[in-house]
């Protein structure tokens, strides 16, 4: 007995192919970029024009903000000598100091604008083209900025330091060469990046300072500094010899040296008394002088001080625990007295009272 079975040969199996591009796409795709490369190449131009545009813009902002106040003409000085506003020399130390901080001011001013504007123009080119090729840019756009958003959130220390930067070029709140206190750093300024701004302490120590983490910032050489010198003086010492000693102690300072001399920008002034303290009064001098030479000034006033208040015997106050042993007698002793209060249990021995406050006698008693 024949059994006869049919065998079914299986169907060759074919791995599938890159997927055939359709002619009629193609063309239609060809079609469209030919259609919008004369809009692209319009792009293209005004992008470029742009550039040169907005370059030329930076640069006359810029060099304004380098050149400054022209000092140098005969005009403006003369103009500044009728408002009685004393001006340093054109070819001092301090002037080159302020050309060289506005030159590097305006110079990271020029790079950080030059930067945006090529970014800017960059971006507009590329989704332009990106348009123009048929690329779907919507998508692109959401993704680019969640992608902005977290880096954002990544580097967000980085961009407020930065923008801290910018916002404190642009305020000039200070430059290369003075001297600011910067709250956990004071020192010269050295160097004013976007990132962080570079100080050196007086003992030597250089300081960077992220630009966000700066709070307030003190200046203390913008445009002119000022001489505070404060003395206290015994409690019965005569307070107009006193006032006329420390004026005069500027004036031997101005006339001993020409720096000094040329320091001062306004009289020296002592109001009065300051404060009244229970053992001595202080007196406070002012003066208006340039720039940074506030501390040279003050170093020789306190040095003519000590020399006129020896000739004039003005004595200084001493504390209320010191105790002084001195040979000599004053020849003049002023003593203040105070009439005792009725209400006292134990009344002075002597009749005119105990003097309050303690007199700056020699001896001690």
């Amino acid at each position: 007995m024949l059994l006869l079975t049919s065998t079914t040969e299986p169907e060759p199996t074919t791995s599938p192919g890159p997927p055939e591009l359709d002619p009629d796409a193609v063309v239609e795709w060809f079609d469209n970029v030919s259609s919008n490369a004369i809009g692209f190449l319009v792009v293209v131009i005004v992008v470029i024009i742009l550039w040169f545009i907005g370059r030329a813009v930076i640069n006359a902002v810029t060099a304004g903000i380098e050149r400054g106040v022209p000092i140098k003409d005969v005009r403006t000085r003369r103009a500044l000598a009728k408002a009685k506003i004393k001006l340093p020399d054109v070819d001092t130390i301090d002037q080159r100091l302020e050309d060289e901080r506005r030159r590097q001011r305006a110079g990271t001013l020029r790079k950080v604008l030059k930067s945006f504007l090529a970014v800017f123009l960059i971006a507009i080119v590329v989704v332009t083209l990106l348009a123009t090729l048929g690329v779907p840019i919507g998508p692109m756009l959401a993704s680019a900025g969640v992608l902005g958003v977290a880096l954002g959130f990544g580097a967000q220390s980085l961009v407020k330091d930065i923008l801290s930067g910018i916002f404190m070029l642009m305020e000039d709140q200070y430059g290369v060469g003075d001297v600011v206190d910067l709250g956990e750093a004071t020192g010269s300024v050295e160097e004013v990046g976007l990132r962080c701004t570079r100080l050196r302490s007086l003992d030597g120590t250089v300081w960077y300072v992220p630009n966000g983490q700066i709070i307030r910032v003190g200046n203390m050489t913008r445009m002119w500094s000022r001489v505070m010198v404060e003395v206290r003086f015994a409690y019965d010492t005569d307070v107009e010899a006193a006032r006329q000693a420390m004026i005069d102690a500027v004036e031997a300072a101005k006339e001993d040296s020409d720096d000094i001399a040329a320091a001062l920008l306004g009289e020296p002034e002592v109001a009065g008394i300051e404060s009244l303290e229970y053992n001595a009064i202080m007196l406070r001098l002012l003066c208006q002088v340039n720039p940074s030479a506030q501390w040279d000034v003050q170093r020789e006033v306190r040095r003519e001080m000590r020399r006129i208040f020896a000739e004039r015997q003005i004595s200084l106050a001493v504390p209320g625990e010191a105790m002084v042993f001195d040979t000599k007698t004053p020849e003049v002793h002023v003593q203040l007295h105070d009439s005792a209060r009725p209400t006292d249990d134990h009344p002075p021995t002597d009749e005119i009272g105990r003097p309050l406050p303690p007199p700056n006698d020699a001896d001690g008693d």
